[in-house]
Order: C-alpha cells, then structure tokens, then sequence
C-alpha cells in the first residue's frame, strides 16, 4: 500500500493505492477530496483498510473483499455528520490496527474500536471504548503510536517520554 495527502488551494486531496508486489503495478486505487485521510492503515485479519479523516477527525473502514464491487466506498465509524464539517479536527491524528483492533488518537485520548459479531448479519458494527483511566483523558497531543508483542507505544507532544501499555493477556 502507497498513500499520500497534501494540502493546496482547493483543499485537501489524498491517494491511496494498493501494489502487486510481484508484477509492480497498481491493482487499486481510490482519490479523495471530501474527507480526506490524515493517517491510513490495512489490518490483514480484519480484511479492512481504516483511516482517520482529516477533517472530521473520525475513523472510517473499507472492506478490502469488495474492492471491485460498487461497495467501495468508506464506512463511517464515529459521527457521520462530521464529514463535512471542515475544521481540520483528524489533523495530525493516527490510526493503528494490532489483531482484531483498531486504535485511533485523537488529541491525547486513544480510541479503541473492536469488530462485533451480531447474529448472522453481513454488516461489520464496530464498538468504540476510550482507553486510559479518567484523570489521563485529554493529556497532551499523541505524536507517534506503536506496537509490539503485548505492548502498546504512544509518545506526546513536548514531552520526552514514551509511555508504554503492557496488556494483561498475549495480544493487545
């Protein structure tokens, strides 16, 4: 995957494409301008490409297995009004997936989404729940987020730290 963003009169507009990486060409490709992505990732166990918009500041999810269909579009995980609202709130914001979540800053607060299965629906719901205890929420900015093993990374504006978030089990 190969995706790119940048800022010019108009507004913003972003790219995303997906390669082969045996053949070298671009077997995908979609352009955006309404809300374009201010971080993009692909979570390969959850067959879904999610990124945060940079002017909602919201998440969104693209399931890789309709690619071809006329399904291709993004699905709204947060408030759709947000969309078009304008205000450059997902600047800046990053979204990572470990397993079968996903992990969204926004400002100092990480939002962790989980894939729900209800009943023999076809429809993905996700479920949103904030991370961190109530006294932490709204610290300073997230910069840069990570994982590895059982552990999360995250690093915060003006601070010289990293703070690192053990989970109790194996995987996050």
């Amino acid at each position: 995957m190969a995706s790119g963003s940048h800022s010019g009169p108009s507004g913003v507009s972003g790219n995303v494409r997906l390669w082969d990486v045996r053949s070298g060409n671009v077997v995908w490709e979609i352009s955006e301008k309404v809300d374009c992505f201010a971080d993009v990732t692909v979570s390969d166990s959850l067959d879904a490409m999610f990124k945060v918009g940079v002017n909602s500041g919201e998440a969104f999810y693209m399931d890789l297995k309709n690619l071809s269909s006329e399904k291709n579009s993004w699905v709204c995980l947060g408030d759709k009004r947000k969309v078009l609202n304008g205000k450059k709130e997902g600047f800046g914001c990053k979204i990572e997936t470990q397993g079968n979540q996903v992990f969204c800053t926004k400002g100092g607060d990480v939002e962790l989404w989980s894939d729900i299965i209800m009943g023999s629906s076809n429809n993905r719901i996700f479920k949103k729940n904030l991370m961190g205890r109530v006294q932490d929420m709204g610290g300073a900015k997230i910069t840069n987020l990570a994982f590895g093993g059982s552990r999360m990374f995250l690093t915060r504006k003006d601070l010289q730290c990293v703070e690192v978030w053990q989970s109790s089990s194996r995987e996050l």
